[in-house]
Protein backbone atom coordinates (compact mmCIF):
# COMPACT_ATOMS: atom_id res chain seq x y z
CA UNK A 1 0.00 0.00 0.00
CA UNK A 2 2.82 2.21 0.84
CA UNK A 3 4.61 1.30 -2.60
CA UNK A 4 1.81 2.02 -4.56
CA UNK A 5 0.69 6.20 -2.42
CA UNK A 6 4.27 6.48 -2.64
CA UNK A 7 4.39 6.23 -7.17
CA UNK A 8 1.16 7.96 -7.11
CA UNK A 9 2.95 10.75 -5.27
CA UNK A 10 5.78 10.13 -7.31
CA UNK A 11 4.78 10.46 -10.69
CA UNK A 12 2.47 13.85 -9.73
CA UNK A 13 5.23 15.41 -8.46
CA UNK A 14 6.93 14.20 -11.96
CA UNK A 15 3.62 15.67 -13.83
CA UNK A 16 4.27 18.92 -11.93
CA UNK A 17 8.10 19.10 -12.49
CA UNK A 18 7.15 18.51 -16.31
CA UNK A 19 4.64 21.62 -16.34
CA UNK A 20 7.19 23.32 -14.54
CA UNK A 21 9.93 23.01 -16.75
CA UNK A 22 7.75 23.55 -19.75
CA UNK A 23 6.63 27.21 -18.46
CA UNK A 24 9.95 27.87 -17.55
CA UNK A 25 11.17 27.12 -21.28
CA UNK A 26 8.14 28.84 -22.61
CA UNK A 27 8.70 32.21 -20.12
CA UNK A 28 12.78 32.54 -21.24
CA UNK A 29 12.13 31.76 -25.30
CA UNK A 30 9.57 34.46 -25.15
CA UNK A 31 11.50 36.63 -22.54
CA UNK A 32 14.67 36.10 -25.57
CA UNK A 33 12.55 36.69 -28.40
CA UNK A 34 10.73 39.97 -26.89
CA UNK A 35 14.06 41.23 -25.78
CA UNK A 36 16.12 40.36 -29.17
CA UNK A 37 13.53 42.35 -30.76
CA UNK A 38 14.14 45.63 -28.88
CA UNK A 39 17.68 45.10 -28.93
CA UNK A 40 17.18 44.98 -32.86
CA UNK A 41 15.00 48.22 -32.80
CA UNK A 42 17.49 49.83 -30.79
CA UNK A 43 20.55 49.01 -32.89
CA UNK A 44 17.91 50.70 -35.77
CA UNK A 45 18.30 54.23 -33.08
CA UNK A 46 14.99 54.04 -32.93
CA UNK A 47 13.71 56.44 -29.88
CA UNK A 48 13.57 54.16 -26.55
CA UNK A 49 15.38 54.21 -23.04
CA UNK A 50 18.27 53.02 -21.70
CA UNK A 51 17.62 48.66 -22.11
CA UNK A 52 18.78 45.95 -20.10
CA UNK A 53 18.22 42.58 -21.76
CA UNK A 54 17.50 41.21 -18.55
CA UNK A 55 15.19 43.73 -17.25
CA UNK A 56 13.92 45.63 -20.73
CA UNK A 57 12.72 49.15 -19.69
CA UNK A 58 11.19 48.29 -16.61
CA UNK A 59 14.11 49.80 -14.41
CA UNK A 60 12.91 53.09 -16.41
CA UNK A 61 9.63 52.58 -15.52
CA UNK A 62 10.51 52.90 -11.96
CA UNK A 63 12.69 55.65 -12.82
CA UNK A 64 9.50 57.48 -13.88
CA UNK A 65 7.30 55.77 -11.19
CA UNK A 66 9.62 57.58 -8.20
CA UNK A 67 9.12 61.01 -10.10
CA UNK A 68 5.58 60.75 -9.63
CA UNK A 69 2.93 61.26 -7.18
CA UNK A 70 1.69 58.23 -5.08
CA UNK A 71 -0.52 56.12 -7.07
CA UNK A 72 -0.53 58.00 -10.38
CA UNK A 73 -1.76 56.00 -13.60
CA UNK A 74 0.46 54.39 -15.28
CA UNK A 75 -0.43 56.90 -18.80
CA UNK A 76 1.54 59.10 -16.77
CA UNK A 77 5.02 56.82 -16.26
CA UNK A 78 4.95 56.13 -19.57
CA UNK A 79 4.33 60.10 -20.77
CA UNK A 80 7.43 60.80 -17.82
CA UNK A 81 9.47 58.55 -19.76
CA UNK A 82 8.97 59.79 -23.31
CA UNK A 83 9.50 63.38 -21.87
CA UNK A 84 12.88 62.40 -20.03
CA UNK A 85 14.25 61.43 -23.61
CA UNK A 86 14.84 64.45 -25.12
CA UNK A 87 14.16 66.78 -22.13
CA UNK A 88 10.89 68.53 -23.65
CA UNK A 89 7.89 66.97 -24.64
CA UNK A 90 9.35 63.43 -25.91
CA UNK A 91 9.33 61.90 -29.27
CA UNK A 92 5.88 61.40 -30.85
CA UNK A 93 6.46 57.84 -30.98
CA UNK A 94 9.04 55.02 -28.86
CA UNK A 95 8.99 51.47 -27.96
CA UNK A 96 9.25 50.25 -24.48
CA UNK A 97 9.46 46.67 -23.16
CA UNK A 98 7.91 45.68 -20.19
CA UNK A 99 8.08 41.63 -20.64
CA UNK A 100 6.80 40.08 -19.11
CA UNK A 101 3.94 42.53 -18.03
CA UNK A 102 3.22 42.85 -21.50
CA UNK A 103 4.79 42.23 -25.06
CA UNK A 104 6.89 44.85 -26.43
CA UNK A 105 4.71 48.01 -27.11
CA UNK A 106 5.02 51.27 -29.43
CA UNK A 107 3.76 54.15 -27.45
CA UNK A 108 2.59 56.55 -30.21
CA UNK A 109 1.60 59.81 -28.64
CA UNK A 110 0.76 61.96 -31.92
CA UNK A 111 -2.51 62.16 -33.88
CA UNK A 112 -0.63 62.22 -36.90
CA UNK A 113 0.86 58.95 -35.88
CA UNK A 114 -2.26 57.20 -34.37
CA UNK A 115 -4.59 57.88 -37.43
CA UNK A 116 -1.94 56.04 -39.45
CA UNK A 117 -2.84 53.10 -36.99
CA UNK A 118 -6.74 53.49 -37.26
CA UNK A 119 -6.62 53.63 -40.90
CA UNK A 120 -4.85 50.42 -41.59
CA UNK A 121 -7.26 47.33 -42.81
CA UNK A 122 -5.97 44.80 -40.34
CA UNK A 123 -4.29 46.40 -37.76
CA UNK A 124 -7.35 48.87 -36.89
CA UNK A 125 -9.25 46.19 -36.12
CA UNK A 126 -6.77 43.53 -34.24
CA UNK A 127 -6.41 43.61 -30.94
CA UNK A 128 -3.59 42.35 -28.80
CA UNK A 129 -4.39 38.82 -27.38
CA UNK A 130 -2.22 39.48 -24.94
CA UNK A 131 -5.15 41.32 -23.70
CA UNK A 132 -7.29 38.51 -22.63
CA UNK A 133 -5.03 37.27 -19.88
CA UNK A 134 -5.27 41.17 -18.24
CA UNK A 135 -9.12 40.82 -19.14
CA UNK A 136 -9.53 36.95 -17.45
CA UNK A 137 -11.00 37.93 -13.90
CA UNK A 138 -13.39 40.69 -15.30
CA UNK A 139 -14.86 38.31 -17.98
CA UNK A 140 -14.28 35.31 -17.46
CA UNK A 141 -14.06 32.90 -20.21
CA UNK A 142 -10.26 32.75 -19.95
CA UNK A 143 -10.55 36.98 -21.04
CA UNK A 144 -12.26 36.30 -24.55
CA UNK A 145 -15.26 39.33 -24.96
CA UNK A 146 -15.64 41.72 -27.60
CA UNK A 147 -12.65 43.86 -26.26
CA UNK A 148 -10.31 41.36 -26.74
CA UNK A 149 -12.18 39.38 -29.47
CA UNK A 150 -10.61 39.26 -33.20
CA UNK A 151 -11.59 38.71 -36.98
CA UNK A 152 -15.02 36.78 -37.72
CA UNK A 153 -15.55 35.63 -33.80
CA UNK A 154 -15.40 39.45 -33.03
CA UNK A 155 -17.95 39.88 -35.92
CA UNK A 156 -20.19 37.70 -34.81
CA UNK A 157 -20.77 39.07 -31.23
CA UNK A 158 -20.53 42.65 -32.42
CA UNK A 159 -23.38 42.01 -34.45
CA UNK A 160 -24.97 40.02 -31.61
CA UNK A 161 -25.36 43.21 -29.42
CA UNK A 162 -25.24 46.10 -31.99
CA UNK A 163 -29.27 46.44 -32.31
CA UNK A 164 -29.54 47.24 -28.40
CA UNK A 165 -27.13 50.83 -29.45
CA UNK A 166 -29.38 52.33 -31.76
CA UNK A 167 -30.59 55.51 -31.15
CA UNK A 168 -34.61 54.76 -30.94
CA UNK A 169 -33.54 52.23 -28.14
CA UNK A 170 -30.64 54.21 -26.17
CA UNK A 171 -33.51 57.01 -26.15
CA UNK A 172 -36.26 54.69 -25.04
CA UNK A 173 -33.36 53.68 -21.80
CA UNK A 174 -33.11 57.21 -20.70
CA UNK A 175 -36.13 57.25 -18.63
CA UNK A 176 -34.41 54.57 -16.55
CA UNK A 177 -31.72 56.83 -16.18
CA UNK A 178 -33.14 59.42 -15.09
CA UNK A 179 -35.32 57.29 -12.96
CA UNK A 180 -31.65 56.31 -11.38
CA UNK A 181 -30.03 59.91 -11.38
CA UNK A 182 -33.26 61.37 -9.46
CA UNK A 183 -32.27 58.77 -6.46
CA UNK A 184 -28.64 60.20 -6.69
CA UNK A 185 -30.24 64.17 -6.99
CA UNK A 186 -32.09 62.96 -3.65
CA UNK A 187 -29.35 61.60 -1.70
CA UNK A 188 -26.90 64.74 -3.09
CA UNK A 189 -29.69 66.52 -1.08
CA UNK A 190 -29.34 64.72 1.77
CA UNK A 191 -25.27 65.18 1.85
CA UNK A 192 -26.41 69.70 1.62
CA UNK A 193 -27.96 68.94 4.57
CA UNK A 194 -24.71 67.50 6.66
CA UNK A 195 -22.31 69.79 4.92
CA UNK A 196 -19.42 67.62 5.73
CA UNK A 197 -16.72 66.62 3.27
CA UNK A 198 -17.56 63.46 1.33
CA UNK A 199 -16.20 61.19 -2.00
CA UNK A 200 -18.31 61.95 -4.57
CA UNK A 201 -17.17 58.89 -6.45
CA UNK A 202 -18.71 55.89 -4.39
CA UNK A 203 -21.86 57.70 -5.33
CA UNK A 204 -21.53 58.29 -8.81
CA UNK A 205 -20.00 54.37 -8.93
CA UNK A 206 -23.55 53.12 -6.99
CA UNK A 207 -25.35 55.31 -9.75
CA UNK A 208 -23.70 53.72 -12.50
CA UNK A 209 -23.93 50.19 -11.09
CA UNK A 210 -27.65 50.85 -10.94
CA UNK A 211 -28.25 52.11 -14.00
CA UNK A 212 -25.86 49.49 -16.00
CA UNK A 213 -28.28 46.62 -13.95
CA UNK A 214 -31.13 48.02 -15.68
CA UNK A 215 -29.26 48.58 -19.36
CA UNK A 216 -26.97 44.73 -19.30
CA UNK A 217 -30.08 42.90 -16.97
CA UNK A 218 -33.07 44.86 -16.90
CA UNK A 219 -32.28 44.36 -13.01
CA UNK A 220 -33.20 46.77 -10.37
CA UNK A 221 -30.10 46.39 -8.06
CA UNK A 222 -30.96 49.20 -5.58
CA UNK A 223 -27.03 49.67 -5.15
CA UNK A 224 -28.00 53.43 -3.81
CA UNK A 225 -30.68 52.43 -1.69
CA UNK A 226 -30.60 48.97 -0.25
CA UNK A 227 -27.00 49.63 -0.72
CA UNK A 228 -25.69 46.39 -2.39
CA UNK A 229 -27.00 43.59 -4.89
CA UNK A 230 -25.67 39.78 -4.97
CA UNK A 231 -24.53 40.15 -8.63
CA UNK A 232 -22.99 43.64 -7.94
CA UNK A 233 -21.06 42.27 -4.76
CA UNK A 234 -19.88 39.01 -6.84
CA UNK A 235 -18.92 41.50 -9.51
CA UNK A 236 -16.85 43.97 -7.25
CA UNK A 237 -15.24 41.40 -5.17
CA UNK A 238 -14.10 39.75 -8.41
CA UNK A 239 -12.45 43.55 -9.68
CA UNK A 240 -11.15 43.49 -6.48
CA UNK A 241 -9.15 41.04 -6.74
CA UNK A 242 -8.14 42.09 -10.21
CA UNK A 243 -7.10 45.80 -9.00
CA UNK A 244 -6.41 45.24 -5.80
CA UNK A 245 -2.95 46.50 -6.36
CA UNK A 246 -1.29 47.88 -9.70
CA UNK A 247 1.97 47.34 -10.02
CA UNK A 248 4.65 44.67 -11.48
CA UNK A 249 4.37 42.93 -8.14
CA UNK A 250 1.05 42.62 -8.45
CA UNK A 251 1.19 41.15 -11.56
CA UNK A 252 3.23 38.81 -10.40
CA UNK A 253 1.45 37.98 -6.95
CA UNK A 254 -1.61 36.44 -9.56
CA UNK A 255 0.74 33.79 -9.89
CA UNK A 256 -0.27 32.84 -6.46
CA UNK A 257 -2.74 29.42 -6.02
CA UNK A 258 -4.79 30.78 -3.36
CA UNK A 259 -5.54 34.13 -5.07
CA UNK A 260 -5.91 32.26 -8.33
CA UNK A 261 -8.68 30.34 -6.60
CA UNK A 262 -10.32 33.11 -5.33
CA UNK A 263 -10.95 34.64 -8.53
CA UNK A 264 -11.69 31.02 -9.96
CA UNK A 265 -14.22 30.27 -7.27
CA UNK A 266 -15.62 34.25 -7.36
CA UNK A 267 -16.16 33.58 -11.22
CA UNK A 268 -18.23 30.98 -10.46
CA UNK A 269 -20.51 32.54 -7.99
CA UNK A 270 -20.41 35.64 -10.55
CA UNK A 271 -21.77 33.59 -13.08
CA UNK A 272 -24.13 31.82 -11.45
CA UNK A 273 -26.11 35.15 -10.39
CA UNK A 274 -25.65 36.48 -13.82
CA UNK A 275 -27.19 32.88 -14.52
CA UNK A 276 -30.30 33.94 -12.47
CA UNK A 277 -30.27 36.83 -14.37
CA UNK A 278 -30.81 35.80 -17.73
CA UNK A 279 -33.11 32.69 -17.16
CA UNK A 280 -35.57 35.19 -14.99
CA UNK A 281 -35.03 37.34 -18.90
CA UNK A 282 -35.79 34.47 -20.84
CA UNK A 283 -39.17 33.29 -19.44
CA UNK A 284 -40.09 37.07 -19.44
CA UNK A 285 -39.01 37.02 -22.95
CA UNK A 286 -40.98 33.85 -24.19
CA UNK A 287 -44.11 35.53 -22.12
CA UNK A 288 -43.62 38.72 -23.81
CA UNK A 289 -43.77 36.69 -27.29
CA UNK A 290 -46.64 34.64 -26.26
CA UNK A 291 -48.39 37.65 -25.93
CA UNK A 292 -47.18 39.47 -28.60
CA UNK A 293 -45.74 42.49 -26.47
CA UNK A 294 -43.22 44.62 -27.81
CA UNK A 295 -41.58 46.39 -25.17
CA UNK A 296 -39.91 49.90 -26.24
CA UNK A 297 -36.61 49.38 -24.30
CA UNK A 298 -34.36 46.41 -24.49
CA UNK A 299 -32.08 45.77 -22.53
CA UNK A 300 -28.15 43.90 -23.35
CA UNK A 301 -29.49 40.83 -22.35
CA UNK A 302 -32.80 41.22 -24.07
CA UNK A 303 -31.44 41.81 -27.18
CA UNK A 304 -28.88 39.19 -27.30
CA UNK A 305 -32.14 37.26 -26.53
CA UNK A 306 -33.87 38.46 -29.42
CA UNK A 307 -30.99 37.97 -31.95
CA UNK A 308 -30.39 34.57 -31.24
CA UNK A 309 -33.78 33.45 -31.00
CA UNK A 310 -34.76 34.93 -33.90
CA UNK A 311 -32.45 32.59 -35.38
CA UNK A 312 -34.14 29.82 -37.61
CA UNK A 313 -32.60 26.72 -35.67
CA UNK A 314 -33.36 28.00 -32.36
CA UNK A 315 -36.96 27.35 -31.36
CA UNK A 316 -38.21 29.83 -28.78
CA UNK A 317 -39.18 26.31 -26.48
CA UNK A 318 -35.27 25.71 -26.96
CA UNK A 319 -33.33 26.04 -23.78
CA UNK A 320 -29.92 28.10 -24.59
CA UNK A 321 -27.44 26.78 -26.05
CA UNK A 322 -24.14 26.18 -23.47
CA UNK A 323 -21.42 27.57 -25.19
CA UNK A 324 -24.20 30.51 -26.17
CA UNK A 325 -24.48 30.80 -22.02
CA UNK A 326 -20.65 30.66 -21.53
CA UNK A 327 -20.24 33.03 -24.13
CA UNK A 328 -23.03 35.58 -22.92
CA UNK A 329 -21.78 35.51 -19.13
CA UNK A 330 -18.30 37.10 -20.14
CA UNK A 331 -20.03 39.49 -22.73
CA UNK A 332 -22.73 40.50 -19.87
CA UNK A 333 -19.81 40.53 -17.21
CA UNK A 334 -17.44 43.12 -19.68
CA UNK A 335 -20.57 45.22 -20.32
CA UNK A 336 -20.74 45.40 -16.65
CA UNK A 337 -16.96 46.33 -16.27
CA UNK A 338 -17.23 48.66 -19.12
CA UNK A 339 -20.59 50.50 -18.53
CA UNK A 340 -20.13 51.89 -15.26
CA UNK A 341 -16.89 52.74 -14.20
CA UNK A 342 -15.02 54.61 -16.88
CA UNK A 343 -18.51 56.37 -16.91
CA UNK A 344 -18.51 57.31 -13.51
CA UNK A 345 -15.07 58.54 -13.47
CA UNK A 346 -16.28 60.88 -16.14
CA UNK A 347 -18.97 62.57 -13.93
CA UNK A 348 -16.84 62.67 -11.22
CA UNK A 349 -14.44 64.47 -13.58
CA UNK A 350 -16.70 66.81 -14.57
CA UNK A 351 -18.04 67.70 -11.43
CA UNK A 352 -14.37 69.33 -10.35
CA UNK A 353 -13.48 70.84 -13.57
CA UNK A 354 -16.99 72.43 -14.21
CA UNK A 355 -17.16 74.23 -10.77
CA UNK A 356 -13.66 74.42 -10.23
CA UNK A 357 -14.06 76.58 -13.53
CA UNK A 358 -16.94 79.78 -12.38
CA UNK A 359 -17.10 80.70 -16.17
CA UNK A 360 -17.73 77.48 -17.71
CA UNK A 361 -20.37 77.15 -14.61
CA UNK A 362 -21.95 79.95 -15.63
CA UNK A 363 -22.35 79.18 -19.57
CA UNK A 364 -23.08 75.72 -18.80
CA UNK A 365 -26.29 76.64 -16.58
CA UNK A 366 -26.88 79.84 -19.56
CA UNK A 367 -27.39 76.71 -21.76
CA UNK A 368 -29.78 74.52 -19.42
CA UNK A 369 -32.01 77.56 -19.11
CA UNK A 370 -32.50 77.73 -22.32
CA UNK A 371 -32.95 74.68 -23.49
CA UNK A 372 -34.73 73.30 -20.72
CA UNK A 373 -36.74 76.67 -19.67
CA UNK A 374 -36.48 78.58 -16.23
CA UNK A 375 -38.02 75.44 -13.94
CA UNK A 376 -35.29 73.88 -12.86
CA UNK A 377 -37.53 70.90 -11.34
CA UNK A 378 -38.88 70.23 -14.74
CA UNK A 379 -35.50 69.27 -16.24
CA UNK A 380 -35.73 65.67 -15.41
CA UNK A 381 -39.28 64.61 -16.96
CA UNK A 382 -38.44 66.95 -20.01
CA UNK A 383 -35.62 64.14 -21.03
CA UNK A 384 -37.89 61.69 -19.99
CA UNK A 385 -40.51 62.76 -22.28
CA UNK A 386 -38.34 63.59 -25.48
CA UNK A 387 -34.82 62.15 -24.70
CA UNK A 388 -33.65 63.83 -28.43
CA UNK A 389 -33.52 67.30 -25.92
CA UNK A 390 -30.28 66.19 -25.07
CA UNK A 391 -29.31 66.70 -28.56
CA UNK A 392 -29.99 70.30 -28.08
CA UNK A 393 -26.90 70.99 -25.59
CA UNK A 394 -23.86 71.98 -27.73
CA UNK A 395 -21.55 73.46 -24.84
CA UNK A 396 -22.47 70.49 -22.40
CA UNK A 397 -21.33 67.96 -25.08
CA UNK A 398 -18.41 70.23 -25.58
CA UNK A 399 -17.70 70.60 -21.61
CA UNK A 400 -17.91 66.67 -21.89
CA UNK A 401 -15.19 66.48 -24.59
CA UNK A 402 -12.37 68.97 -22.83
CA UNK A 403 -12.99 67.24 -19.78
CA UNK A 404 -12.30 63.75 -21.12
CA UNK A 405 -9.46 65.26 -23.40
CA UNK A 406 -7.97 65.88 -19.46
CA UNK A 407 -8.72 63.06 -17.82
CA UNK A 408 -8.75 60.25 -20.07
CA UNK A 409 -10.29 57.03 -18.62
CA UNK A 410 -8.21 54.37 -20.86
CA UNK A 411 -5.69 54.27 -24.05
CA UNK A 412 -6.46 52.56 -26.98
CA UNK A 413 -4.55 49.81 -28.19
CA UNK A 414 -4.27 47.67 -31.01
CA UNK A 415 -1.60 44.90 -32.61
CA UNK A 416 1.04 45.82 -35.02
CA UNK A 417 1.87 43.85 -38.05
CA UNK A 418 4.79 43.76 -40.83
CA UNK A 419 3.43 45.38 -43.66
CA UNK A 420 2.52 48.39 -40.86
CA UNK A 421 5.26 50.96 -40.70
CA UNK A 422 4.48 53.97 -39.24
CA UNK A 423 6.16 57.38 -40.10
CA UNK A 424 6.11 60.62 -38.04
CA UNK A 425 5.38 64.48 -39.18
CA UNK A 426 9.36 64.28 -40.12
CA UNK A 427 9.25 60.89 -42.09
CA UNK A 428 11.26 58.58 -39.06
CA UNK A 429 10.01 55.09 -39.52
CA UNK A 430 8.57 52.73 -36.73
CA UNK A 431 8.25 49.33 -37.60
CA UNK A 432 5.12 47.38 -35.45
CA UNK A 433 6.00 43.81 -35.91
CA UNK A 434 5.85 41.98 -33.06
CA UNK A 435 4.36 44.92 -31.36
CA UNK A 436 1.29 45.72 -30.12
CA UNK A 437 0.59 49.74 -30.54
CA UNK A 438 -0.99 51.96 -27.84
CA UNK A 439 -2.02 55.06 -28.65
CA UNK A 440 -1.48 57.43 -25.46
CA UNK A 441 -4.20 59.25 -24.94
CA UNK A 442 -3.69 61.45 -21.97
CA UNK A 443 -0.10 62.18 -23.69
CA UNK A 444 -2.02 63.40 -27.77
CA UNK A 445 -4.65 65.20 -25.54
CA UNK A 446 -1.91 67.44 -24.28
CA UNK A 447 0.08 67.60 -26.61
CA UNK A 448 1.15 71.42 -27.08
CA UNK A 449 1.90 70.53 -30.89
CA UNK A 450 -1.92 69.47 -31.41
CA UNK A 451 -3.38 71.38 -28.51
CA UNK A 452 -2.67 75.04 -28.32
CA UNK A 453 -2.87 76.07 -24.29
CA UNK A 454 -2.83 72.57 -23.84
CA UNK A 455 -3.45 72.66 -19.87
CA UNK A 456 -6.47 74.90 -20.09
CA UNK A 457 -10.31 74.07 -19.67
CA UNK A 458 -11.02 75.63 -22.73
CA UNK A 459 -14.44 73.45 -23.97
CA UNK A 460 -14.47 76.17 -26.90
CA UNK A 461 -12.07 73.91 -28.66
CA UNK A 462 -15.01 72.03 -29.83
CA UNK A 463 -17.52 74.53 -30.55
CA UNK A 464 -14.76 77.00 -32.98
CA UNK A 465 -14.28 76.56 -36.48
CA UNK A 466 -11.89 75.00 -38.52
CA UNK A 467 -10.16 78.53 -39.24
CA UNK A 468 -9.78 78.93 -35.35
CA UNK A 469 -6.16 78.34 -33.31
CA UNK A 470 -8.35 76.03 -30.89
CA UNK A 471 -9.76 74.08 -33.37
CA UNK A 472 -8.93 70.81 -32.90
CA UNK A 473 -6.67 68.96 -35.01
CA UNK A 474 -7.55 65.70 -37.22
CA UNK A 475 -7.96 62.71 -34.73
CA UNK A 476 -6.32 64.91 -31.67
CA UNK A 477 -9.56 63.81 -29.38
CA UNK A 478 -9.51 59.71 -29.70
CA UNK A 479 -11.39 59.33 -26.27
CA UNK A 480 -13.74 56.44 -28.37
CA UNK A 481 -10.58 55.63 -31.23
CA UNK A 482 -11.71 55.76 -34.37
CA UNK A 483 -12.00 52.60 -37.02
CA UNK A 484 -13.96 49.32 -36.78
CA UNK A 485 -12.94 49.03 -33.52
CA UNK A 486 -13.81 52.40 -32.03
CA UNK A 487 -16.36 52.25 -29.14
CA UNK A 488 -20.04 50.89 -29.35
CA UNK A 489 -21.05 52.49 -26.51
CA UNK A 490 -19.71 56.26 -27.24
CA UNK A 491 -23.59 57.15 -27.70
CA UNK A 492 -24.80 55.84 -24.54
CA UNK A 493 -21.80 57.15 -22.41
CA UNK A 494 -22.55 61.08 -23.90
CA UNK A 495 -26.26 60.84 -22.68
CA UNK A 496 -25.91 59.51 -19.57
CA UNK A 497 -23.45 62.48 -19.39
CA UNK A 498 -25.43 65.06 -20.20
CA UNK A 499 -28.28 63.74 -18.51
CA UNK A 500 -26.30 63.88 -14.79
CA UNK A 501 -24.88 67.57 -15.46
CA UNK A 502 -28.76 68.71 -16.56
CA UNK A 503 -29.85 66.86 -13.12
CA UNK A 504 -27.18 68.44 -10.93
CA UNK A 505 -25.57 71.73 -12.32
CA UNK A 506 -28.13 74.09 -11.42
CA UNK A 507 -29.34 73.15 -8.37
CA UNK A 508 -26.12 71.96 -6.68
CA UNK A 509 -22.78 73.92 -6.00
CA UNK A 510 -19.38 71.84 -5.49
CA UNK A 511 -16.31 72.56 -3.52
CA UNK A 512 -13.43 70.45 -4.39
CA UNK A 513 -11.28 69.72 -0.79
CA UNK A 514 -8.29 68.56 -1.77
CA UNK A 515 -6.33 70.44 0.41
CA UNK A 516 -8.25 69.75 3.05
CA UNK A 517 -8.28 66.48 2.81
CA UNK A 518 -4.65 66.06 2.19
CA UNK A 519 -3.08 69.06 4.60
CA UNK A 520 -0.59 66.81 6.01
CA UNK A 521 0.54 65.53 3.02
CA UNK A 522 3.74 67.09 0.89
CA UNK A 523 2.82 65.46 -2.57
CA UNK A 524 5.19 66.79 -5.31
CA UNK A 525 2.55 67.29 -8.57
CA UNK A 526 5.09 68.85 -10.78
CA UNK A 527 5.20 65.89 -12.86
CA UNK A 528 1.43 65.47 -13.23
CA UNK A 529 0.83 68.81 -14.22
CA UNK A 530 0.15 70.49 -10.81
CA UNK A 531 -3.00 68.83 -10.90
CA UNK A 532 -4.49 67.85 -7.57
CA UNK A 533 -6.88 65.59 -9.12
CA UNK A 534 -4.70 63.72 -11.11
CA UNK A 535 -5.41 60.06 -12.77
CA UNK A 536 -5.00 56.96 -10.69
CA UNK A 537 -5.47 53.63 -11.50
CA UNK A 538 -8.53 51.62 -10.65
CA UNK A 539 -9.21 49.63 -13.81
CA UNK A 540 -10.28 52.71 -15.78
CA UNK A 541 -8.15 55.84 -14.68
CA UNK A 542 -10.01 57.98 -11.87
CA UNK A 543 -9.50 61.27 -10.44
CA UNK A 544 -7.49 60.91 -7.14
CA UNK A 545 -8.75 60.71 -3.75
CA UNK A 546 -12.48 59.87 -5.09
CA UNK A 547 -13.05 63.47 -5.37
CA UNK A 548 -13.07 65.03 -1.92
CA UNK A 549 -16.01 67.70 -1.82
CA UNK A 550 -18.71 69.75 -0.16
CA UNK A 551 -21.73 70.49 -1.76
CA UNK A 552 -24.67 72.99 -1.31
CA UNK A 553 -27.41 74.35 -2.87
CA UNK A 554 -26.48 76.74 -5.60
CA UNK A 555 -29.05 79.51 -5.34
CA UNK A 556 -28.37 80.11 -8.60
CA UNK A 557 -31.38 82.10 -10.10
CA UNK A 558 -32.33 80.36 -14.02
CA UNK A 559 -32.21 83.41 -16.24
CA UNK A 560 -29.62 85.69 -15.07
CA UNK A 561 -27.24 84.66 -17.33
CA UNK A 562 -28.50 85.36 -21.52
CA UNK A 563 -27.74 83.02 -24.28
CA UNK A 564 -25.02 84.98 -25.60
CA UNK A 565 -22.51 83.94 -22.80
CA UNK A 566 -22.37 80.75 -24.36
Amino acid sequence: MMDSSWLVLNAFGGVLLTIAIVRTFAFVSELWQHRALIKKLEKMGKPMPAHSSILGHLLAAKTASDELPPGAHSAYILDRIARKLDGKYGPPAYYFDSYPVSIPMLMVRDPYIANQVTGHPWTSAQKPTSLTEWFAPISGKGGINLFTQNDQEWKHDHNLFLPFFNNSNLDATMPIIIEQMLVFRDILRKKVEVGDIFRLEPMTLSLMKDIIGRVVFNTELGNQTAGSHPLSEAMLHQLDLKFGASNVMDNIGQLNPLRAFSVWNNSRILNRHIGAQVAKRTDAFREAKARHEQSAFNSILDQALETYYSQPDHKLSDPLDKDFMSSLCAQLRMFFFAGYDSTSSTMVSCCYMIWTHPDVLSKLRAEHDEVFGRNVAACPDMITENPSILNSLPYTLAVIKETMRLFPPANGIRMGCRDLVLKDRDGNEYPTEGCCVQTSHLSIHRNPECWPRPLEFLPERFLVGPDHELYPGKGAWRIFEYGVRNCTGQALVLKEVKAFLAVVCREFDFQECYDEVYAGEKTDLANVDNEKAYLIEHGAAHPRGEFPCRVSLSGYVPGEHSSDEI
